[in-house]
């Protein structure tokens, strides 16, 4: 190695080391110095106030005098759902909304007076997908429940990952599973209004103030410009030091043999990670991911051999009540239980999946309609004789589906429509596909 060849090798050796120093401040970087926080004006947007009296009800709400951000409802029987609510507009002069994605992190400081029970805010969005022009009810109902009581002790944190789709909007306008999750991109409305079972009364409730925050830059792009750093570094050294010190053949093939181990180390290491990504953690059971090689199988199946393909969509009926009265920790339960049921009484040939919150699918290769009906059946009964001692009975709804046409939004349609019908027609019940020609069974 020549005098220069060793300058060179000092000069990376030297970059290399500010490389690791410039890692060691972005890992340690305090997460406060690189996030955003914004405090809502809230008399530059427009506010409006409204109970169920709109829909028919007898409640009513209005602003308290002097008070812009103030309101008092007075909510009275008469309605099967009870409600005021106090909405904010974030709709620009361009007719767009406010991209929220952005942010991690929800405050609200909201006074009241009486005992109010719980809070629901909505942060209603729109998308192409799901939103129709001229109707406002298609706006995405992203919404979390938070307790007044804790509101009332001043500003009230809450992760927009806690969030959550409300299930009554996904129903009623026949949303697609995959569009069922949250969506913060283009925000026209937040909403703040009465939380289910509240007891009819007069509430006062002061909006003092609602902030945003989150990462001026995001973490992970933080990790991958970190990565491609290391990944360009390694790579320019890795260049300059095969074309300069001019290895051995025999220090090459070492080389070479050493990468190979590298590679084959980090191939398991990967199938180890995308194992863990495939399984819902609370269940055990496959999850999206995990169940998508047995939908690219049966389609495959279904275009090349002819065979059919039928796919079975559950919903556990009544889950959100149950989590309400009962909690999260019995809902966790009830969906493990649930999740074994499926497991232990399925087809070897079947493949399980929770498709998210308490929906559950799963995949029947080379089955055709009946007999995936006659699968739905016997786990509806199976469920239904799930015995818990925090819970009496548990049910759920079935919608099964079978491949028609080159098209899977088709297959999930046709099942979300029948799941959508067996919980119009009473819950706890199998429904076929509409376009079976068959009916459903309770």
């Amino acid at each position: 190695m020549d005098n220069q060849s060793v300058r060179w090798v000092a000069k990376t050796d030297l970059l290399l080391g500010a490389l690791a120093l410039l890692s060691c401040v972005v890992l340690l970087l305090p997460q406060s110095w690189i996030t955003r926080n914004v405090t809502l004006d809230l008399a530059s947007y427009t506010r409006s106030i409204y109970a169920d009296s709109v829909i028919g009800g007898n409640s009513q709400a209005y602003a308290v005098s002097g008070h812009p951000y103030k309101w008092q409802c007075q909510l009275r029987e008469g309605s099967p759902d009870p409600f005021c609510s106090y909405q904010i507009s974030l709709i620009g002069a361009d007719g767009k909304g406010v991209d929220l994605s952005k942010y991690k992190t929800f405050t609200i400081d909201l006074g009241y007076q009486n005992n109010a029970g719980n809070v629901r805010v909505y942060l209603r969005s729109r998308s192409p997908e799901y939103y129709v022009v001229g109707d406002l009810s298609t706006t995405k109902y992203n919404n979390v429940g938070l307790n007044a009581k804790l509101l009332n002790k001043g500003p009230y944190a809450v992760g927009l990952a806690d969030f959550s789709v409300a299930d009554w909007w996904v129903e009623e306008k026949g949303i697609p599973p995959h569009y069922s999750r949250p969506d913060f991109h283009e925000v026209l409305y937040i909403e703040i209004q009465t939380s289910d079972h509240v007891l009819p009364s007069e509430y006062v409730y002061t909006l003092n103030s609602i902030s945003l925050s989150g990462p001026i830059i995001p973490q992970k792009t933080m990790y991958q410009g970190l990565i491609a750093l290391w990944i360009g570094a390694i790579v320019l050294l890795l260049l300059f030091r095969v074309l300069q010190l001019k290895l051995a053949l025999k220090r090459n093939a070492k080389y070479q043999r050493q990468l190979m181990n590298v590679n084959k180390l980090l191939n398991i290491q990967n199938q180890q990670v995308e194992d863990l990504a495939k399984t819902d953690p609370l269940t055990g059971i496959n999850n999206r991911l995990g169940i998508r090689q047995a939908f690219h199988d049966g389609l495959a199946n279904w275009q090349s051999h002819e065979q059919p393909f039928s796919m079975i969509l559950l919903d556990i009926d009544d889950f959100k009540k149950l989590n309400d009265q009962h909690g999260h920790d019995v809902g966790d339960l009830v969906l493990k239980e649930v999740a074994s049921t499926l497991i232990s009484n399925v087809r070897s040939s079947d493949v399980t999946a929770r498709w998210g919150g308490e929906e559950f699918m799963i995949v029947c290769p080379n089955t055709e309609l009946y007999q995936a009906r006659i699968v739905a059946e016997n786990l509806c009964a199976k469920i239904a004789n799930i015995g818990l001692e925090c819970i009496p009975k548990i049910t759920a709804s079935f919608g099964v589906a079978s491949m028609t046409r080159d098209d899977l939004d088709h297959l999930f349609k046709q099942a979300d429509e029948a799941l959508y019908a067996a919980k119009h027609a009473g819950k706890n019940r199998v429904m076929l596909a509409p376009t079976s020609g068959l009916v459903g069974v309770a």
